[in-house]
């Protein structure tokens, strides 16, 4: 009796695991959370067009020819995979008709926009009166409010890019730490108010120079600005330019994003041809792409003119653009992790050879990775399984997916039955 009891009570266990692979696998359907269909190494990846947006906004006011002049730079914008383009245009009055015109042509080119300028009187460009503090935050809600057809979901906004170069002056020269940490955080809830007042969702990103997000912002300020910080950061070697994001980010307990960054500036890296400016640039990237899950932001500077442009004074690309390009239009691999019986597994971890580069595979196992020009081959490991390497041609589409299984090292004998009983199902289920 206790012999046949046994046999019933075997075959019970069986067929309850067999029903179990089968309704498990009735859908093959894979519902990929919106973190993973996200198709850009960066959240947001940008680039500068402030020496013509700017610097030439009075000049070119009424000249509708330089229309063409916008399109062709947001068509190379376009083309590098960028998701937003940088206008610095200023804020005044005597600006809209421009900056409306650079908004209009990014629409066209479906680029979202960063707003990047300022009210001239904080620089005092163009010859505006110089404007305190109070003034500017005043300027800040009616231009908000009073232009809503400017902006659109999914633009991000700077209310003061690199605010220690105007207004009453360089807190690392004033002294004024506290003031500075203050009018930030005033002018980001600001702008998020007039935002909300105008039902936009526009990101807002509070950047500076390096060395002021080094010593002058705090903990307390960084958390109130959203808990991201952007530098406007230029230095002699990637190596630095990765350790003063590290170093920063663990100092203020924040994401760290680059408001701008490129090269080469002269008075830091000296002279560079195409080739060498490209092997710089890259290497910068490198840097941030060691970090990727970190950035949330990336621009930039500039698209055309000065030292660090990625195109020719006759406005063809330098090679450099290229190499932002690789980067910026990365092919996305992505799928599922799981093992011989198909159970998902999660944290496993997705190296890219030659590089620090690193991903984990979240909830269901689910994963993501993006593979620049010159990195086609990744490593799959977790702790208890067989490591994996995979290699992907050069020509990848910009998104690929790539399901990938992990087989246990020494499996328990459960395991292997159950592997055994896997195997079988489909047999017994065929004509089901």
């Amino acid at each position: 009796m206790k012999i046949k009891n046994t046999i019933f009570l075997i075959l019970f266990i069986i067929i309850l695991t067999l029903i179990t692979f089968r309704s498990s696998s009735v859908s093959t359907y894979i519902f990929y959370p919106k973190s993973t269909l996200g198709s850009h190494l960066f959240a947001i990846e940008s680039i500068d067009t402030m020496k013509f947006s700017r610097d030439l906004a009075r000049d070119k006011l009424y000249d509708k020819s330089f229309d063409k002049v916008i399109d062709t730079q947001m068509k190379l914008i376009a083309e590098t995979g960028a998701t937003h383009v940088a206008i610095a245009t200023p804020y005044d009055e005597e600006f809209i008709l421009i900056l409306t015109r650079w908004v209009k042509s990014a629409r066209a080119h479906n680029l979202s926009v960063w707003f990047r300028g300022n009210f001239s009187g904080w620089e005092n460009w163009f010859n505006y009166s110089k404007i305190s503090r109070d003034v500017h935050k005043k300027m800040l809600k009616s231009f908000i409010t009073s232009h809503s057809n400017l902006f659109a979901d999914g633009d991000v906004f700077t209310p003061c890019p690199e605010c220690e170069n105007g207004g009453p002056g360089d807190p690392r020269q004033t002294g004024d730490r506290k003031g500075y940490n203050s009018f930030l955080v005033d002018e980001y809830k600001i702008a998020t108010d007039s935002f909300n007042s105008i039902h936009k969702s526009v990101t807002l990103y509070t950047s500076m120079n390096g060395d002021i997000a080094r010593d002058i912002i705090d903990e307390k300020t960084a958390k109130a600005l959203g808990g991201v910080i952007l530098i406007d950061h230029y230095v002699n070697s990637a190596k630095k330019f990765s350790n003063d994001i590290t170093t920063i980010g663990k100092k203020l307990n924040a994401k760290i994003g680059l408001g701008e960054f490129g090269g080469p500036i002269l008075d830091l890296n000296g002279s560079m041809n195409q080739t060498e400016q490209a092997e710089y640039v890259e290497s910068l990237l490198d840097a941030l792409y060691a970090n990727g899950s970190q950035i949330p932001a990336v621009n930039y500077w500039t698209l055309r003119g000065g030292s660090t442009a990625l195109l020719s004074e006759n406005g063809t690309p330098r090679e450099a653009y290229y190499t932002v390009q690789s980067y910026f239009n990365a092919p996305k691999i992505y799928g599922t992790i799981s093992d011989p019986l198909g159970d998902r597994i999660e944290g496993v971890t997705i190296k890219v050879t030659d590089t620090t580069y690193t991903s984990k595979s979240e909830e269901d196992g689910i994963y993501k990775v993006f593979l620049p020009s010159s990195y086609r081959q990744i490593l799959i490991e977790k702790e208890g399984y067989k490591t994996v390497s995979l290699d992907f041609e050069n020509n990848l589409a910009s998104t690929t997916e790539k399901n990938i299984v992990l087989e246990p090292e020494g499996p328990s004998l459960w395991y292997e039955f159950k592997i055994f009983l896997h195997s079988i199902r489909g047999k017994l289920f065929i004509n089901s």
